[in-house]
């Protein structure tokens, strides 16, 4: 059977980036709760809801730890479930702002401008609104002004900077400070007073900030220095998604190596909350069982279980190199866009193009020598378990892939002998006692290669995979 073929993905039928999640209104648990966070949601909602405020809560996670889909749900809980009102503000997407203040205020105003403008949350709404120019800055802010002048003159770069603040006039600065922190006072109480907007038994409202940690450093220390100065008021409360540690680095970026980033950040940041470590096991089981692939793998002459396999070598993969799951749903949209790419009569081993397309991500100098020359299959096999043959485990089903990986180079055009490449683990085989539970994943290598005659009737299995890994490894599946 002929296995080149010139189908080519279609990106409109996958989505190349990560989607925001969707929720159906009035549903809670969510069925798109792959990881079960709802008990975690409704502990914290009611302390939150009712917690004396102005608070700063920072949900802790790595990066691709699931924050943005724990704040989504915890978002369809509050309005769906407890009828209550949140905010959401992505402040990455919003960094290309001179000031924070305005997108802050944009969220604010998605709200509070669908009230009667007559009524007391409208009223004190438009009574806030008019005095936010007089706290938005303009232009750069003085430290960065004269860091983009240089230290060839820093006392002249600062007098240059204070002359532009005033105006380039002599005037009193003074009662300019002082006008601007009268119109400071003012925006908290009308804006405290707008907050009377929220529905009967609703004490607190809190704003959901997302990806700050993905921010211009400086915009970040922005964000966070105008939820402090400007937002400390009672009943707001602010939940801020980020990974503590990547974002004190970012601040050392800006203040030097010796800068106590997370020292810092303590300053604003009342509570800290540890994202639970999510069970990976049933987020890839609920993936793999998409319509989509499970209708492709239904449709495919096979003997195994595909789905299931390529469920399990995911399982055994993403714990071996730590993903994350977003990570996971990358490499599941690629493994998506390979089978669109490949019609259902072609043959296509699962356990060939999974273990390939990670090795690919993880090491891509080892990926090409396997390209170029069969005989490094068992650094190939040692790097994917992690340790040296004879003296690491193998796990299910990692026996079928290694096999898998040896066979498929065995075609036609392959000059070289499969004995040396066997014989490591003949010789692991005979060596083990019967009791030992890496006997059973030995003998379904050594079976699988021992029968590599089907991939050599099937030519062009590898070669096959090879590029398809390559068509994916060029599409932007980035979130």
């Amino acid at each position: 059977m002929n296995t080149e073929v010139t189908t080519q993905p279609n990106p409109q039928s996958i989505p190349l980036r990560l989607t925001e999640p969707q929720f159906e209104k009035g549903v809670w648990p969510c069925p798109e709760d792959r990881l079960e966070r709802h008990k975690e949601i409704e502990n914290l909602s009611p302390v939150l809801l009712n917690a004396q405020a102005p608070l700063v809560f920072a949900i802790d996670a790595p990066w691709g730890g699931g924050k943005t889909t724990f704040i989504k749900l915890w978002q369809h809980f509050l309005e769906h479930k407890e009828n209550k009102v949140s905010l959401y503000l992505n402040a990455w997407e919003s960094d290309f702002a001179e000031d924070p203040l305005l997108p802050m205020l944009a969220v604010l105003d998605d709200w509070l401008s669908t009230f009667d403008p007559e009524s007391t949350a409208g009223k004190y709404w438009s009574k806030t609104k008019k005095l936010a120019p007089r706290l938005i800055r303009t232009g750069l802010s003085t430290a960065a002004k004269v860091a983009t002048f240089g230290a060839l003159d820093a006392d002249a770069a600062i007098e240059r900077v204070a002359a532009d603040a005033a105006g380039g006039i002599t005037g009193d600065v003074i009662d300019a400070f002082k006008a601007k922190q009268s119109a400071l006072n003012q925006f908290k109480k009308q804006l405290n007073k707008a907050l009377d907007g929220l529905p009967e038994g609703q004490q607190n409202l809190i704003i959901f900030v997302d990806e700050l940690d993905r921010c211009k450093p400086t915009y970040a220390i922005e964000v966070l220095e105008r939820i402090k100065h400007l937002f400390d008021i009672d009943r707001l409360v602010f939940v801020l998604a980020i990974n503590r540690d990547q974002l004190s680095k970012s601040l050392q970026g800006v203040y030097g190596p010796s800068f106590d980033g997370l020292h810092y950040l303590k300053r604003f940041i009342d509570l800290d909350y540890h994202l639970r470590v999510p069970d990976i096991d049933a987020y890839i089981e609920a993936k793999i069982d998409q319509p989509d692939i499970r209708e492709y793998f239904q449709t495919r002459n096979s003997e195994r279980e595909d789905n299931q396999f390529c469920a399990s070598i995911l399982k055994w993969l993403t714990k071996r190199f730590s993903y994350t799951p977003r990570d996971i749903d990358q490499l599941i949209i690629r493994l998506r866009l390979i089978f669109r790419s490949i019609p259902k009569d072609h043959y296509l081993d699962i356990a060939i193009l999974t273990p390939l397309l990670v090795l690919r991500q993880q090491d891509s100098g080892l990926y090409q020598r396997y390209v170029d020359d069969i005989s490094v299959v068992n650094e190939v096999a040692e790097f994917l378990l992690n340790g040296r043959i004879g003296e690491v485990e193998v796990d299910r089903p990692m026996g079928a892939v290694i096999g898998c990986l040896i066979a498929a180079g065995m075609d036609r055009y392959t000059e070289v002998s499969i004995e040396p490449l066997i014989e490591p683990w003949r010789t692991w085989f005979e060596a083990l006692p019967e009791q030992d539970e890496r006997i059973h994943e030995i003998r379904t290598l050594l079976s699988i290669v021992q029968d590599s005659g089907e991939y050599r009737r099937r030519n062009g299995v590898r070669s096959l995979a090879f590029k398809r890994i390559e068509l994916v490894n060029q599409i932007d599946v980035s979130a």
